[in-house]
């Protein structure tokens, strides 16, 4: 039996392609790299947490009233957290630095790939002038 076949166009399927199906693949790899790194980084885990003691180390204040051991448990809290802050505070500016060089990356990406068939065809051109030119 004979099979009906439909009539395609190779250049209507590829721009199709190259236009719509693979520019949205872009955009969905893309946020999905920018959601990884997100979470990765826990940033928003990291700014809940910003003053929150190193490791949970904390000192207790005890029984009774100890004025020695009152500042120990006061400056070694304080430590605790100043300690934490400052390395949840690095890592939140290098997943936020990373996450800014990601945007900009795949924004360019998604630039190149929307320029691509343009940049091939005015290679093809200027070579073939080059090439006559000989």
């Amino acid at each position: 039996m004979w099979q009906i076949v439909e009539k395609r166009n190779i250049i209507t399927d590829w721009f199709l392609w190259h236009y719509v199906t693979a520019l949205k693949d872009i955009f969905l790899k893309w946020k999905n790299i920018l959601r990884f790194n997100l979470d990765y980084f826990s940033i928003p885990f990291l700014l809940e947490t910003l003053f929150s003691p190193w490791r949970r180390y904390k000192i207790s204040y005890g029984r009774g009233f100890d004025i020695g051991r009152f500042a120990e448990a006061i400056f070694f809290n304080a430590f605790s957290r100043f300690m934490g802050m400052i390395v949840r505070f690095s890592v939140i500016c290098i997943g936020v630095v990373l996450q800014i060089f990601v945007f900009i990356i795949g924004f360019f990406v998604f630039l190149f790939w929307i320029a691509l068939p343009f940049l091939i065809l005015i290679g093809g051109v200027v070579s073939l002038i080059w090439i006559i030119s000989i």
